[in-house]
């Protein structure tokens, strides 16, 4: 084990870039946006520049390929990645700990896979600071102990990570390439949500299908464990996450059955609807496994009127760009964009043959069981890279 800074040829932070100094085009302005977790991120759209100009008058420092990024600001504090090649020149943020290696001590591949796991998150949680905004100064990040197996050794355990890896995020193309055939095949049978190109005709959503509020439960009723409560952070695009959760006394699903979730309920969360990362609405459907669990308030649960409407129909609607749309201009621009159910209710959807919905809604099953094989793939390949990491790290 050795400090991170006794193995480093070159360690500074990035620079301090006000936004009156930031222009249109010119040099790249790397952002903490930018480091991912063991992976760069390009968020297309969010590019930001200095002139040439501005770049000689504040003395910037120039990152390049391969340089190593450590965001010292959330989440997670200390997330590091790799400068893949681009075709401009580079500087990076004062929040960022740009890091050139001496290359016959450690590998950047190597490091940036330490810093996934637990063993080095435990350290950086231990210097983390603030009040407000948690961060990690440049100098407890140089001090964070790095294992330092030989050279030979990194390149194995890189080797192997980076094979697991592949595999991982080539079961992940495949359940966005299935998903992309849902969305394919909704277009194709139903055309343009807005613009009903078939002449179906629109009704009001609510005609069809009720959003449903949950109950306002109380925190001094939360458990440590009994019954989940979904509540705005649980719903993401498609799933219920429960990183995070809360939990209320088992009793209540009899005392407020009225709020009680069955599998293939479609929810969406009415605080933040939209995950603007994702383009995407925040909705999912619960499954089996996300039982028993409660519907909170400020997330709503769609009652459909299934003679007339197919909840697979709904789902797809619901996860359209022309919904998303509806959604963004109802949601306030405050910092707690909100909608209601009468807003969401009032939103047109055009409404083809039910037989024909539940042609697509077949098409859905079988896809969906594709999907529910790959996401087992996922969680195998997963758990094989946890299992190496525990082994390599901690």
């Amino acid at each position: 084990m050795v400090k991170l800074g006794e193995v480093c040829e070159f360690i500074t932070d990035g620079d301090w870039i006000e936004s009156k100094s930031q222009s249109n085009d010119g040099i790249r302005l790397i952002q903490t946006g930018n480091v991912g977790i063991g992976k760069y991120i390009d968020k297309e759209g969010k590019e930001k520049y200095i002139s040439e100009d501005t770049f000689s008058e504040l003395k910037c420092t120039e990152i390049y390929e391969r340089d190593v990024l450590i965001s010292r600001l959330p989440a997670p504090v200390g997330r590091a990645c790799i400068i893949p090649k681009m075709p401009y020149r580079m500087i990076t943020a004062v929040d960022c700990t740009i890091i050139r290696f001496l290359t016959n001590k450690i590998l950047g591949r190597y490091f940036v896979y330490f810093t996934q796991s637990q063993n080095y998150q435990n350290q950086i949680d231990r210097h983390i600071a603030g009040s407000t905004r948690v961060r990690i100064s440049r100098k407890n990040l140089e001090s964070i102990m790095v294992s330092l197996p030989p050279l030979d050794v990194q390149k194995h355990i890189a080797d192997t990570l980076d094979k697991t890896q592949e595999i991982i995020d080539g079961h992940k193309k495949q359940l966005e390439e299935l998903d992309n055939l849902i969305k394919a095949t909704f277009y194709g049978m139903f055309g343009d949500p807005v613009v009903d190109e078939k002449g179906w005709g629109a009704v009001e959503l609510g005609k069809v299908a009720k959003l449903i509020g949950g109950y306002a439960f109380k925190s001094e009723d939360y458990v440590e464990n009994g019954v989940r409560l979904v509540q705005i952070a649980n719903v993401h695009k498609d799933i219920l996450s429960w990183e995070v959760a809360n939990y209320l006394p088992k009793e209540y699903l009899g005392k407020y059955r009225n709020y009680n979730l069955s599998s293939g309920d479609i929810v969406l969360a009415m605080t933040r609807p939209i995950i603007k990362s994702l383009d995407a609405v925040k909705i999912a459907v619960v499954q089996e496994s996300d039982k028993p669990c409660l519907l909170n308030q400020r997330v709503g649960k769609f009652d459909i009127r299934t003679d007339v409407i197919n909840p697979a129909f709904l789902l797809e609607f619901c996860r359209s760009q022309s919904f998303k749309n509806a959604v963004e201009l109802f949601s306030s621009n405050s910092l707690q964009p909100n909608v209601s159910s009468k807003q969401i209710e009032s939103i047109s959807c055009y409404l083809p043959p039910l037989d024909l919905q539940n042609k697509f809604a077949e098409i859905v099953t079988n896809i969906e069981e594709q999907k529910s094989l790959v996401k087992q793939s996922i969680a195998e390949a997963q758990n094989l890279f946890n299992s190496l990491m525990s082994e390599y790290f901690d």
